[in-house]
C-alpha cells in the first residue's frame, strides 16, 4: 500500500472551530497545525515529487509548491466578507491552487463554493481528497494548466503568482472578459500586483493586514 494511502483521521467540526478561532483573532496561525487538521498531507506527497520529472513536464511554468500561508488566506477572506455577505452563493476560482487552502479555508468558515485548477496532478488529487474528508461537497479540485483548461465561471479569482510574468497577458485576457460578463473580484500577490495593477479594467480595494498579508495581498474589482 502507498505510504500515505488512506489519509489521516478528521474531524471537520474540530477542524471548523479551529479556523473560526483563528479566524476571530489575529494572533499567529501555525500552518502546519492548520494543515493537520484539513487533514492535508503535504510533507508526504512532496516527498514522492520528482523535481526532475515535473520540470521535464512542466518547464515553462512555475510548479514549486507555492501554498501561501494561512496569515494571507485569513486576510483575504476578512477583505471578502462584505462581498460574502451582499452577494449569496458567491463561488470562487483559484488558479494554481496548490494544496487548496484557499477553497478548504473558505469551504469550513464560509460555506463557500470553490473550484481549484492546479498545475501538478498529486497537489489537486490531495487537495480534493482532503475536500472529502471534510465533507465539503461544494468545493473541488482538479489538475489542468490554468492558461489552457476551462475555466468554471466564477465571482472571485485568486491568481496568487501561478505563472511567471510574461504568462500572465493571456490570463488577464481572459479575466478580462469573464469581467465583461458579470461584475468580478481578483485576488493577487506578489509580481502578478504589477500586471494587475495596470488593467485599466480593474480598480483595486482597501486591503487592512499586518505582516506578509498586507505587503503582499492585493484585492482588485472590475469596473
Amino acid at each position: 500500500m502507498d505510504a500515505i494511502e488512506g489519509g489521516l483521521d478528521v474531524n471537520p467540526e474540530a477542524a471548523r472551530r479551529l479556523i473560526l478561532a483563528r479566524d476571530r483573532d489575529d494572533a499567529p496561525i501555525v500552518d502546519a497545525e492548520l494543515d493537520a487538521a484539513l487533514g492535508l498531507r503535504i510533507a508526504a506527497v512532496e516527498a514522492r515529487l520528482d523535481t526532475l520529472r515535473l520540470l521535464d513536464r512542466h518547464g515553462v511554468q512555475r510548479f514549486d509548491q507555492g501554498d501561501l500561508a494561512y496569515a494571507v488566506v485569513r486576510a483575504f477572506y476578512r477583505v471578502l466578507k462584505p462581498e460574502l455577505r451582499a452577494r449569496p452563493g458567491l463561488s470562487l476560482l483559484d488558479l494554481g491552487s496548490g494544496y487548496g487552502r484557499f477553497g478548504l479555508y473558505g469551504g469550513l468558515r464560509h460555506g463557500l463554493a470553490a473550484h481549484g485548477l492546479e498545475l501538478v496532478p498529486e497537489r489537486a488529487e490531495e487537495a480534493a481528497r482532503a475536500a472529502r474528508a471534510l465533507g465539503l461537497a461544494q468545493v473541488s479540485f482538479a489538475a489542468g494548466d490554468l492558461l489552457t483548461a476551462p475555466w468554471p465561471a466564477a465571482d472571485v479569482y485568486c491568481m496568487m503568482n501561478a505563472v511567471l510574468p510574461r504568462l500572465l497577458p493571456p490570463v488577464l485576457t481572459r479575466l478580462e472578459a469573464e469581467a465583461r460578463r458579470r461584475r468580478i473580484v481578483v485576488a493577487s500577490v506578489s509580481t502578478s500586483n504589477r500586471a494587475f495593477a495596470q488593467a485599466p479594467w480593474l480598480r483595486e480595494l482597501p486591503v487592512e493586514a499586518e505582516g506578509v498579508a498586507g505587503r503582499e495581498l492585493r484585492l482588485w474589482e472590475s469596473v
